[in-house]
């Protein structure tokens, strides 16, 4: 047999081999006599490609509530770097079944980036980068923040009103760190809790002329302690500036209303305050509401409208200095007992003039003092919520309601 015959007999007898699964020698590409390379069975399959993970609870969605994890099929997680929305890398652990947090709890609604690297069986590395979000809260709390600007009496508390109750120390402590108010001058006030949805600040002494107040809430990324609550919608803000100092003081039983301003009395004002039956409530007022025109209904005050007692009319030049009714108005019908007796319902009637006058001159958070009244404030009322406290009262905050 000639070479050449032999050559092409080998590269059959190694073809067939090849397509047998069978071990061959085979001569090299341009080889000579006696070199040959030994050929094994198919190439085996490569392994498939490592596949990364997020436990979602539903779209780019994770639960708040638990760690944040990222499992792996078809190979290893040789590292993550998770990064929460404050930008800060997040610590976590790569075990047998992937990698967790150590944190067992999210920001809720806030955004958080993985970049995980990935390797499979055959050693072949890659990588995996996704944004995930952290779901939203059952429960969450917001803030509104009065005054919103404007000029306001010196009794004008700041209020901060939320959507949920806030209840217990711990809680109310927690939100009201998140309450900042700031004045010029500088005052050294405190908040209190009027109810569970609703804290007032002020200071120890009425506000002076001329002081500006600003308010800031910001309740994002707050965890309420002993509640499944977050705080939500980022920073709330408020501000007024303080007007003159206005104050009426009403004397029962003088039947007087005597009116200042920056000390100095402008107006003395003949009054009817409330009858036996329906006692004017003593103690520091401050406006709440101006209406050139209120109607007045007994039913809303426990009356019935058709009982001997009862009315039903619309009056003008009404300030309310109570939600329980009670108004500095205009009242015609009783112009005759302005000055001598009361016989109001709980109300201060005045002359047509004279209420239009104080109306006219008054602004929300002016003080109206109800001296030697037979009963006192109703402190739980809006509108004798903030002066009936002593200072030293005040500054306990009310945080166990």
């Amino acid at each position: 047999m000639t070479r050449v015959a032999l050559t092409r007999a080998l590269v059959a007898a190694a073809v067939a081999a090849a397509v047998g699964g069978t071990a061959a020698v085979v001569l090299t590409a341009g080889g000579g006599a006696g070199s040959v390379i030994r050929a094994s069975g198919p190439t085996p399959a490569p392994a498939p490609s490592a596949v990364a993970q997020v436990a979602l609870a539903k779209g780019d969605v994770v639960p708040w509530d638990a760690p944040l994890r990222v499992t792996v099929a078809n190979g290893t997680i040789t590292s993550v770097v998770a990064t929460g929305p404050d930008g800060a890398t997040m610590d976590g652990a790569i075990t047998a079944a992937g990698w967790v947090s150590t944190a067992t709890s999210l920001l809720p609604r806030a955004p958080y980036v993985l970049h995980v690297e990935l390797v499979n069986g055959d050693g072949v590395t890659s990588s995996f980068d996704r944004t995930v979000h952290a779901a939203a809260p059952a429960h969450e709390l917001r803030a509104t923040v009065s005054p919103q600007g404007g000029t306001f009496g010196i009794g004008q508390p700041v209020i901060v009103r939320f959507n949920r109750a806030v209840k217990g120390a711990e809680a109310r402590q927690a939100v009201m760190q998140r309450l900042v108010v700031t004045t010029s001058p500088p005052v050294a006030g405190a908040w209190r809790w009027y109810n569970s949805y609703e804290v007032h600040y002020r200071g120890p002494e009425y506000w002076k002329p001329g002081t500006t107040v600003s308010v800031r809430a910001d309740l994002t990324g707050l965890r309420v302690p002993g509640t499944d609550m977050w705080g939500r919608d980022g920073e709330r803000t408020g501000s007024m500036k303080i007007g003159d100092a206005l104050v009426a003081t009403v004397d029962v039983t003088a039947h007087k209303m005597t009116v200042t301003r920056n000390g100095k009395v402008v107006r003395v004002v003949n009054v009817s305050t409330g009858r036996d039956k329906y006692p004017t409530k003593g103690g520091v007022h401050i406006v709440l509401v101006r209406e050139k025109e209120h109607l007045y209904n007994s039913a809303t005050v426990g009356i019935p409208t058709a009982s001997p007692d009862g009315y039903y009319e619309k009056l003008p030049w009404s300030v309310r200095i109570s939600n329980g009714g009670a108004f500095v108005h205009a009242n015609p019908a009783t112009v005759k007992y302005q000055g001598s007796l009361n016989v109001s319902h709980g109300c201060v009637n005045a002359s047509v003039e004279d209420a239009k006058w104080f109306y006219y001159n008054s602004h929300l958070g002016d003080i109206v003092n109800v001296i030697h009244a037979a009963v006192g404030p109703v402190r739980w009322d809006a509108g004798m919520a903030d002066w009936n406290y002593s200072w030293e009262t005040w500054q306990q905050g009310n945080l166990n309601g």
